[in-house]
């Protein structure tokens, strides 16, 4: 996948940026759940796509964790699908996934 695929040595990074606030009504009780989506753009492998992932954060003491993950179609960011003579088959989706966590 770093050669081909994904083709780490050209495109070493992906970046998400947000484009629309996200609006959370109050903060949620220690341990309680919320849910939310994320809107903005993402690049991967030189190519920038509007999406919406989304989220699930909670607080836990003074850390509150949010994750999310995104299923992302490979063709949708001109990657091409990898082969390899020892693998039969080889997605042409994968999944990105993220967890962040913010303390004050």
């Amino acid at each position: 996948m770093q050669r081909a695929g994904l083709q780490t040595q050209q495109f070493p990074t992906a970046k998400f940026t947000l484009t629309q606030p996200i609006a959370i009504a109050s903060l949620p009780a220690e341990g309680q759940k919320v849910k939310f989506d994320a809107t903005g753009d993402f690049t991967l492998h030189g190519v920038t796509k509007q999406v919406t992932i989304p989220l699930e954060g909670a607080r836990q003491g003074g850390t509150v964790v949010v994750a999310g993950s995104l299923e992302i179609v490979l063709a949708d960011y001109a990657i091409t699908k990898p082969t390899a003579p020892s693998v039969l088959s080889i997605e042409d989706k994968g999944q990105m996934e993220f967890q962040l966590q913010f303390r004050k």
